[in-house]
């Protein structure tokens, strides 16, 4: 017997803002009174930013750090001043002076020993733990049953620092022995996102947006045969759209998209989703739901789900990224060599960069890859120094002045002449294509453009494939 919902919400820094947007949020959670509720808080906006930029000017000594930590606990009072009543906010107040005397020990460790990855992942955790101590007795004061859980104590993860990865199997246990508990006992956990912990104790970041994906890896731990779960992800947007509308101003809400194609979307650039939160939800076909916490209408919202609603256009969506750099490593020696993509790929991980996209001649003399503008200079630095590629018959050449499109949509599939169309559409736009990739899953294909082409060329496919067609409206 199915015993009814469990709802998982994240309420991201643009919904910690003043005394309306708590009181909104507890609004949200009486529309979802009949379900077990479990609550991921992010840091208040532009926080983590301000506790990186802090770590890495506390290891020059080039901050008043004194300074720095008191504007920081003095945001965080303030808000907690505001938004708290009767006595549970001299408990907030303590807590949060508690937290800020931790954070200052652990600058003071960055000024004595340098930032060594495990502390920037130990400062950066900070915003989460603060805004999740004001969420939590902010609701306990409006008479809900909470209990701020630190997500220290139930994420395992791997050591990458900056980026780790959820051991779901350890994670899953330590829910079933701490979360669910609570949930029995009819109370509400508020769980700190975006951190973890490894084996050996240390804090550990699941990547910017983390708090996203801690959400997944609680829900993905709470299903099981009695109950079903699903996710809802607060934002400041309705959900997912068809292009940036930056550059397109006709681009609309998607109402519904795949697990896979949410993927694609995520990984090249669509900023709402953390690019490995759709990971742990597919795995147990949870339902992900994006809404809007500034639009709280029933209606406009953007499911991501196992079922797949095609359009006769096929394409569904249009991610674009602008700060990509092309590199190109040619030479008629990498002819019939074997081993020399692996080579590649091998020096890029060993230097922290991280490949977006690749695409090879059938000739097999060059290699094409796209990274971030952030990484090209660790990547041509570790190729101009590589005893491989860095010798005089071996051509390195980067090119700054490119961006990076991708088309997304599962009816792409065993479609005939989506290139086709997509490569006149541009041509036709006089957009000319610098490189172009498509995956074996034939769920999208990217392709670099020049950087001041992109504005054009989206609105090129967009209108090419009839996005600008709305079927939810």
């Amino acid at each position: 017997m199915r015993l009814g919902y469990r709802i998982v919400m994240k309420f991201g820094g643009s919904c910690l803002r003043d005394l309306e947007s708590f009181h909104r949020i507890s609004d949200i959670l009486k529309n979802y009174s009949k379900s077990e509720l479990v609550i991921v808080s992010s840091a208040l906006y532009g926080i983590t930013n301000s506790l990186i930029d802090l770590s890495k000017n506390t290891e020059k000594h080039s901050v008043d750090l004194e300074k720095e930590l008191e504007s920081i606990s003095n945001k965080h009072v303030s808000l907690a001043v505001e938004v708290i009543k009767n006595d549970l906010k001299e408990g907030a107040l303590a807590e949060i002076e508690r937290d800020m005397s931790e954070l200052k020990v652990a600058l003071n460790d960055v000024w004595d020993y340098g930032l060594k990855p495990h502390r920037l992942d130990l400062v950066s955790s900070f915003g989460e733990r603060l805004s999740t101590i004001i969420l939590q007795r902010y609701l306990e004061a409006e008479g809900y049953r909470t209990v701020y859980v630190n997500s220290y104590d139930i994420i395992y993860t791997t050591s990458e620092p900056q980026n780790a990865l959820p051991i779901l199997d350890k994670t899953e246990q330590r829910v079933k022995e701490l979360v669910i508990p609570l949930l029995s006992e009819g109370k509400i956990p508020v769980v700190t996102g975006f951190f973890g912990r490894d084996f050996k104790g240390n804090v550990t970041l699941l990547g910017r947006g983390g708090s996203d994906f801690t959400a997944t890896i609680l829900a993905y731990s709470l299903k099981n045969e009695n109950n079903d779960v699903k996710v809802i992800l607060w934002k400041d947007v309705d959900g997912l759209l068809t292009a940036n509308p930056k550059l397109e101003p006709s681009a609309h809400l998607i109402r519904d998209i795949s697990y896979s194609e949410a993927k694609e979307l995520a990984f090249f650039g669509a900023k709402l989703l953390h690019p490995l939160c759709v990971f742990p939800v597919e795995k147990k076909r949870i339902p992900v739901e994006i809404r809007n916490f500034e639009n709280l209408n029933p209606d406009r919202y953007t499911r991501i789900s196992k079922g797949i609603k095609t359009k006769e256009s096929v394409v569904k969506a249009i991610a674009d990224m602008k700060n990509v750099s092309m590199i190109t490593v040619e030479g008629e020696a990498m002819v019939s060599r074997p081993g020399t993509a692996a080579k590649l790929f091998d020096l890029m991980g060993k230097n922290n960069v991280n490949v977006i996209m690749i695409s090879q001649s059938s000739s097999e003399n060059n290699i094409t890859f796209i990274v971030s503008d952030e990484d090209r200079k660790k990547a041509i630095k570790a190729l101009n120094w590589s005893p491989f590629f860095g010798k005089e018959w071996v051509d390195i050449n980067m090119e700054d002045d490119v961006s990076l499109l991708c088309i997304v949509g599962a009816g792409m599939k065993n479609t005939y002449g989506v290139a086709g169309r997509l490569c006149t559409a541009l041509g036709n736009a006089r957009v000319n294509i610098r490189a172009i990739s498509q995956g074996s899953s034939e769920l999208n294909i990217s392709l670099v453009i020049s950087r001041e082409d992109i504005e054009r060329a989206v609105q090129a496919i967009h209108k090419e494939f009839n996005l600008h067609d709305d079927e939810e409206k």
